[in-house]
């Protein structure tokens, strides 16, 4: 029976080429750096050992596509927004910009880095990741950088928000208006958007002095959908809470929808404040409460980022811009009594 094949990697290709891991990883990121002595050494190296030769092959020979590659989760206006702040700094660079849709899958996702690897493009902008990526991925990647949020344990170039001390500054405000009993609903499972934002909410409640009641963290999926689910459930609650805080806008959306269509008014009978700022947040009635997320300055920075790496200049590992609280007209202070749900 044959065995299957090891995945040769970066250690591989140093132990062949006699040279360190770091050199090996310069190579393949700043090959101007090294003599041509030593990329001669690490190109045939990585020939024997068929180590991403196209990737490779190219960085080495420093040709470029003057593409880059924007890897979204999902082709909402939010996310359209982080792209639409790529393009504008791409094409200020002289880049061309391409999309791909990554559906919040991980095969989906690697595959885009895949490809760009092959030298189908420049550079890679992942904007929010479904994976993580540990350091011998990292040295066999092309230059990427991270916009929006990152998974665990990725020690990639990002531009982003503090989304845990955001969702801890929202619901510090529900705090202050006089809340106490706080419901909030998470987005998808799996996403460390849904992570950070849950872990921002329970800290802040802990700062408080507040404890954390598991019945009142309910499921979601980031949309409207989902928002009006879990009103239903807030609704059938025997001690239902004062305020819900929404992983997102939509879902903040669809949970006053809900609320409305049984007779409770937002905010006099219950709060409902979201996080984002997209561009229906202003529209609804009422006009949601929120944290702004600069999103196309995030893509825009990215873009930034990722022309100092092909520069091969320093750039900011880990890039914070500010997210702000946005305060419009659906949460107020707590009601005493509220109507019971029409029939």
């Amino acid at each position: 029976m044959n065995k299957a094949r090891r995945t040769v990697t970066i250690h591989d290709v140093a132990r062949v080429s006699g040279m360190s891991i770091a050199t090996v990883s310069r190579a393949f990121n700043n090959p101007e750096l090294l003599s041509p002595e030593a990329r001669a050494a690490i190109g045939s190296a990585v020939a024997v050992l068929n180590y991403r030769p196209h990737v490779a092959a190219r960085r080495l020979r420093g040709s470029r596509t003057n593409l880059i590659l924007v890897v979204v989760p999902s082709l909402n206006p939010y996310f359209l927004d982080i792209f639409a702040g790529c393009e504008a700094a791409a094409k200020a660079a002289g880049y061309g910009v391409l999309v791909g849709h990554s559906e919040r899958d991980l095969a989906r996702e690697r595959d885009y880095v895949e490809q760009v690897a092959a030298g189908r493009a420049d550079g890679l902008i992942l904007v929010t990741t479904v994976g993580s990526y540990d350091a011998d991925d990292i040295s066999r990647m092309p230059p990427t950088v991270i916009a929006l949020d990152v998974g665990e344990h990725t020690d990639l170039p990002k531009v982003r928000i503090d989304h845990v001390r955001a969702a801890e500054m929202m619901t510090n405000y529900l705090v202050d208006l006089g809340h106490r009993r706080i419901a909030h609903i998470m987005g998808s499972h799996g996403s460390s958007l849904t992570t950070h934002r849950r872990d921002g909410f329970a800290r802040a409640l802990a700062g408080r002095g507040i404890a954390l009641d598991p019945a009142l963290c309910l499921p979601g999926d980031f949309t409207v959908e989902a928002g009006a689910a879990a009103a239903a459930a807030i609704v059938s609650m025997e001690e239902p809470p004062t305020a819900v805080f929404a992983a997102n806008d939509q879902t903040a959306i669809g949970a006053v929808r809900h609320f409305k269509s049984v007779g409770w008014r937002v905010p006099e009978d219950i709060s409902v404040v979201g996080f984002d700022d997209g561009r229906l947040a202003a529209m609804a009635s009422p006009a949601v409460s929120t944290v702004h997320v600069p999103t196309y300055q995030i893509g825009f920075g990215a873009i930034e980022q990722l022309m100092l790496l092909l520069s091969s200049q320093a750039i900011e590992r880990d890039l914070i811009l500010e997210a702000e609280l946005v305060v419009r007209r659906s949460a107020g202070p707590p009601r005493r009594h509220r109507p019971s749900p029409s029939t």
